[in-house]
């Protein structure tokens, strides 16, 4: 059977002579110290003071061995020269790199209109279009002004088309014109593909791709009279 008494705490007194704190413990629970302060510098007294000696040692065994490898280049890497900063640097071969820092890379990638880290562009909602439609980008927000400059109807974002390996939702789409109109800032591989499904599985329906080079004709003619158009 289980005794119950030895679960019980019991005072003992702390084993360093400099203390002698009464301190409560388990009768199982072997432990002759008050804190764990007493029992290391109760400890330490067996070991004498601590030499110059003796610090030398400890600080040598944490550098650890000398790696033999440092400075050597077991993989064989590729010279390139940065396009950026004209820097020359090497890299795997496995690796695509064309820049040799984020920084360079951002420089050029990030700046480019027609790169995917530029095309989202500001989202969120506009006031004064409709306070409840969540835009993605700028380019949509302008086009949906110059819709409503020129009196024509329209519905963001009317429905998602099933294309068998992905999902399509055109941005806009004109009653009055039964159109479906498309705004992207570049096609990519993907966007390209996507298109070319719509129209080959819904060949009834008119999509209107509207480019970079047509949204910038937009903007030069319609900003003009627009209060709240958002440049890029």
């Amino acid at each position: 059977m289980h005794d119950n008494k030895r679960a019980l705490p019991e005072d003992r007194k702390c084993k360093r002579k400099s203390c002698g704190n009464i301190f409560k413990a388990k009768t199982y629970y072997k432990k002759d110290f008050c804190s764990q302060n007493c029992a290391a510098i109760h400890n330490n007294l067996k070991r004498g003071p601590i030499t110059d000696k003796w610090r030398k040692n400890i600080s040598l065994s944490l550098i650890g061995k000398p790696n033999k490898l440092k400075g050597r280049i077991i993989v064989p890497r590729l010279k390139k020269i940065c396009p950026t900063c004209h820097k020359q640097f090497l890299t795997e071969k496995w690796m695509n790199n064309k820049h040799c820092s984020n920084i360079c890379s951002i420089c050029v990638v990030g700046s480019r209109p027609t790169s995917s880290r530029a095309a989202r562009a500001k989202a969120g909602i506009r006031p004064d279009i409709d306070p409840k439609l969540y835009f993605f980008s700028r380019w949509e927000a302008n086009f949906a002004r110059i819709l409503n400059l020129l009196k024509i109807k329209w519905i963001f974002q009317p429905e998602t088309f099933d294309l068998k390996s992905q999902k399509y939702t055109p941005d806009f789409y004109l009653p009055d014109y039964n159109s479906y109109i498309e705004i992207k800032n570049f096609l990519s591989d993907y966007s390209f593909n996507r298109d070319q499904n719509f129209r080959s599985l819904y060949p009834n329906k008119k999509l209107i791709l509207i480019l970079k080079e047509n949204y910038l004709k937009l903007q030069k003619d319609f900003s003009p009279y627009i209060e709240n158009w958002e440049f890029s």
